[in-house]
């Protein structure tokens, strides 16, 4: 019940939605308060021109009206070219482009948001077994409670103890053999006993033994338990320590029942724990079976050492996502040791510093004191589903963006917290339906791939906002100023429509698919409330709309290019040219934030195909008065056909916008 209450919590705001949000708020403020300003000055200009108040209110209602609306008119133009209204729709095309190519990881993405969220993780909690080793466990030794260990081909000479040991693993599991021999069913320690087992064993027991009751393992209890009716015993296992809490017996190599030596027991099990391996302890009992307890009569039969190695692979993208500065903290039902171990092998563990803890350790501390030593925690031990979700609770009241490994349907409260959560495609379906990512390999490498794209996502998206801001900002400006400077609508309403529909929807294909970069996973992970336009972006957008607004004023005012053009029609058509191609243009620009601007094209040749196709259908509308059928679309964009030297000239100036961008970043280096 507690579960689905936490199951109906609402989910956190993806860091992209809060950054775009504020992007939001900061566009539609600097375009309304522009028309505000822009109208008045409008009307101000009119009035001044007058010679004053008196002589342009002299002039009559009927002026004073059709100013008024060409005012409001521009202020209205002014809000259009503020506001990206292409922007929702290309962060949804370019995380949609993505998704696709994660499957070629074996990342299933659910929630679109949850792949760019996977690039902003700030910490990482994964679980260790399939995810951070490999997923096979095999069982390796065997030692009595007096820390004698035994080869495991020496086993059936020890008939007693074989014996008990067959029942208590063949008919207290959840896994079974299929018709083509191989484990099925139940958790992967299950299957490994059951695979050690055999068939012809578990066949024989099922057929001469009946289960009358048996509670299967769960991470509060830590133990299995089943009742059988022949021998009316009860059969367990588990945790060492669920065990040595209510036992002091157990079975020595000849069958003998002895007192348990705690300590020697411990020293053995801290051994084998240090050596990587899971130690899982088996008993019975003489009395029935009580729900969720061990009976105080139980005789241990002697311990399992089970390893599970980690995966190479694995070690790499640990280093890759530290590098990353993201921090990894693995999160498993293990005792402490087997923890401590497995992290040291995978990296996770190097400094004296850093810390390891279990569940109860951690369930002392207070919140306060929990926040505290976050940012060194890499490992908790015997880890409960509760230890998650408060975890995740505690990251993200400090501001950190959360990420959760899961795949049992204890793990859902805590995936569907989290703010990326990766459910494990061997996990449950109800995990896989809280989180925002399946992990279909169940491999932490397909994790790191996952951060990987995500922040190439971003990365693409912040490519996109460079682009059409620098168009939006010109647009804004152009539209403002060219009244005072006497040139009427240098962009009209359709031309607005043309770059607000068009180049947003195909600017986002040019870009959404950049390639993923490597040094991408070299920087520092970003902040949930960090805008989404930096200092050195604002310089890139302000810098070249300053430039495309100069350009444009000197291509409308400037004599010298009048000579290319026959009439007046024809330089506006050509403007409306020379403005979007020195949009596309800037689109080489922000490709990349150093001056490898043309490498990767091959990636992504989309970039190339939507550049050309602009031009094209710029220039067949542009050119369509020339057919009579198609003059309507000539008209509809209010352009005129011109001569070839002015394209030659549209195409000279659009092309200065690529060296200009250039120079901007060499001297923001050298500064």
């Amino acid at each position: 019940g507690r579960m689905a209450e936490e199951m109906q919590d609402e989910e956190p705001d993806s860091p992209l939605k809060v950054k775009l949000s504020k992007l939001a708020g900061m566009i539609s403020t600097f375009g309304y308060i522009g028309a505000v300003v822009i109208a008045v000055m409008y009307m101000g200009y009119f009035v001044v021109s007058a010679g004053g108040v008196g002589p342009y209110l002299a002039a009559g209602t009927t002026e004073v009206i059709k100013d008024v609306i060409e005012a409001v008119s521009l202020a209205i133009v002014i809000i259009v070219c503020a506001v990206p209204e292409g922007l929702p729709l290309m962060i949804s095309l370019v995380l949609m482009q993505n998704t696709s190519k994660m499957l070629d990881h074996n990342v299933l993405v659910r929630k679109a948001e949850g792949i760019e969220t996977a690039g902003s993780l700030n910490i990482l909690f994964s679980d260790k077994t399939g995810t951070i080793t490999k997923g096979h466990l095999e069982v390796v030794e065997f030692f009595t409670a007096d820390g004698i260990s035994i080869p495991l081909s020496e086993l059936p000479s020890h008939g007693k103890i074989k014996g008990l040991l067959d029942l208590a693993i063949g008919k207290n599991t959840q896994s079974m053999f299929d018709a083509e021999g191989r484990v099925i069913g139940g958790n992967a320690t299950d299957q490994a006993l059951v695979k050690y087992l055999g068939a012809d064993i578990l066949k024989k027991l099922d057929a001469t033994y009946t289960v009358t009751q048996s509670q299967s393992f769960n991470s509060a209890n830590k133990f299995s338990q089943a009742q059988l009716r022949e021998l009316d015993k009860t059969f367990y296992k588990g945790a060492p320590e669920k065990f040595l809490a209510v036992s002091g017996k157990y079975l020595s190599l000849n069958g003998d029942i002895h007192v348990i030596d705690a300590k020697q027991l411990s020293a053995k099990i801290d051994e084998l724990a240090g050596r990587s391996m899971r130690v899982l302890a088996f008993g019975y009992s003489d009395k029935e079976m009580t729900q969720d307890q061990i009976n105080s009569d139980t005789t241990v039969i002697g311990f399992f050492g089970i390893r599970d190695d980690v995966r190479p692979e694995a070690r790499e993208a640990i280093a890759e996502v530290q590098s990353a500065g993201i921090q990894v903290v693995m999160i498993t039902g293990d005792r402490l040791e087997t923890a401590v171990a497995i992290a040291k092998d995978a990296g996770l563990l190097k400094n004296q510093d850093d810390v390891a803890l279990t569940s109860s350790q951690l369930s002392k501390l207070s919140d306060d004191e929990v926040k505290k030593i976050i940012p060194r925690i890499r490992v908790i031990a015997r880890a409960l589903p509760t230890d998650k979700s408060r975890m995740v609770r505690l990251c993200q009241e400090m501001n950190l963006v959360v990420g959760m490994t899961g795949d049992g349907v204890n793990d859902s409260p805590a995936l569907k917290r989290a703010d990326v959560g990766f459910a494990m495609g061997s996990g449950t379906e109800a995990a896989k339906e809280a989180g925002k990512i399946v992990i279909l390999d169940d491999n932490f490498k397909s994790i790191k791939d996952a951060i990987w794209y995500g922040r190439t996502i971003y990365h693409n998206i912040l490519k996109f906002c460079k682009f059409q801001l620098v168009i939006n900002v010109a647009a804004v400006v152009v539209s403002a100023v060219a009244p005072f400077f006497g040139v009427e609508e240098p962009l009209k309403v359709t031309h607005l429509l043309f770059v607000n529909l068009v180049m947003d929807g195909l600017g986002a294909i040019m870009l959404g698919n950049e390639p993923a970069r490597e040094h991408y996973m070299a920087e520092t992970p970003r902040r949930r409330d960090e805008s989404i336009v930096s200092k050195a972006m604002m310089v890139q957008i302000v810098t070249m709309g300053i430039w495309l607004t100069a350009l444009s004023f000197a291509f409308l005012k400037l004599p010298f290019f009048n000579q290319f053009f026959a009439t007046t029609e024809q330089k506006l058509s050509a403007y409306f040219v020379l403005f979007i191609w020195c949009a596309l243009f800037n689109g080489f620009n922000v490709r990349d934030e150093g001056f490898a601007i043309f490498k990767g094209l091959n990636e992504n040749t989309g970039f190339l195909k939507v550049f050309a196709t602009i031009i094209l259908v710029q220039a067949a509308i542009v050119n369509a008065g020339l057919i009579p059928a198609t003059s309507w679309v000539g008209s509809m964009f209010s352009c005129v056909p011109f001569g070839p030297a002015g394209w030659c000239v549209v195409a000279v100036l659009a092309v200065t916008m690529i060296p200009v961008d250039l120079l901007r970043k060499v001297l923001s280096r050298s500064a």
